[in-house]
C-alpha cells in the first residue's frame, strides 16, 4: 500500500505511520509538510497512491475546504482523509463537502483510527459522531447541554437506547472505563452492554461493531 501523508509535525507523521503499518504488510509512505509539498509528491509519483492523509493546519491549507477540494480532484478516485486538531463542526462540514472520505480529529483513539482507515480503504466513509450522519435522538444532561448524539432507533431497532449510546461512544474510540464515566455507569454494566451489542449486531469484537455502525450510517 502506498500512502501520501501530509502534516507539518514530524511526531504526527511518525505516529500515523505506526497506525498505517497495521493496515498492510508492505507499506510505502511519501511524506509532505505543506500543500505545495503535496502537489510536488503527486507530480513525482505519477503512478498515484492508495490513500491520502492530510492535516488542515499546515502551510497552504485553509479551513473552508477550497485547498482540500483541489487535492481531492487531483487524486480522484483515491480516498482522501483529513486528520486534524480542529473539531469545529462548520469546518468539518466544509471539508466533507469538498469530497473528503473521512474527517478524523486528532483526539481520536489510535485503535479507532485504524478502523476508520480500513473502512475508507474498503470504500466506506467516516463522519465524526458530533455531526450525526443520520437523524439522531439528542439527550441532555443536568446542565442543559447536549449529551452525545446517538443513532436513531430505526437504524438499530434491536438495541436499547442505552446500548445505542454505548455503541456511539465505542465509535468515538472510548474505552469501557471512559464510557462508564461519560454515562455514569459502573464498569461491569458497560461490559454487559458491550457484550449485548456484539451479540445483537452479530459481530465478534468492538472493531467489527464500530465498522458495522459506520457502514450503517454511511
Amino acid at each position: 500500500m502506498k500512502v501520501l501523508l501530509a502534516d507539518d509535525h514530524s511526531i504526527v507523521r511518525t505516529a500515523l505511520k505506526y497506525v498505517l503499518s497495521e493496515l498492510a504488510s508492505e507499506l510505502q509512505v511519501v511524506e509532505a509538510r505543506s500543500n505545495s509539498d503535496i502537489f510536488s509528491a503527486l507530480d513525482t509519483n505519477p503512478e498515484g497512491f492508495d490513500l491520502v492523509m492530510l492535516d488542515l493546519r499546515m502551510p497552504g491549507m485553509d479551513g473552508n475546504g477550497h485547498a482540500i477540494a483541489q487535492v481531492v480532484q487531483r487524486v480522484d478516485p483515491t480516498p482522501v482523509c483529513v486528520f486534524t486538531v480542529s473539531e469545529d463542526p462548520n469546518e468539518m462540514r466544509a471539508v466533507l463537502a469538498a469530497g473528503v472520505r473521512a474527517y478524523i480529529p486528532k483526539t481520536t483513539d489510535d485503535g479507532l483510527i485504524a478502523t476508520i482507515l480500513k473502512l475508507v480503504l474498503s470504500g466506506g466513509s467516516y463522519v465524526p459522531p458530533v455531526l450525526g450522519g443520520v437523524d439522531t435522538e439528542s439527550g441532555f444532561d443536568g446542565s442543559g447541554s447536549h449529551a452525545s448524539s446517538i443513532p436513531a432507533k430505526d437504524i438499530f431497532p434491536d438495541l436499547t437506547r442505552r446500548q445505542r449510546e454505548v455503541l456511539a461512544l465505542l465509535a468515538e474510540g472510548l474505552s469501557n472505563q471512559e464510557i462508564g464515566e461519560r454515562l455514569d455507569l459502573n464498569l461491569s454494566t458497560v461490559k454487559s452492554h458491550v457484550t449485548a451489542i456484539l451479540r445483537t449486531l452479530d459481530v465478534e469484537n468492538r472493531t467489527q461493531a464500530v465498522l458495522k455502525f459506520q457502514r450503517t450510517l454511511g
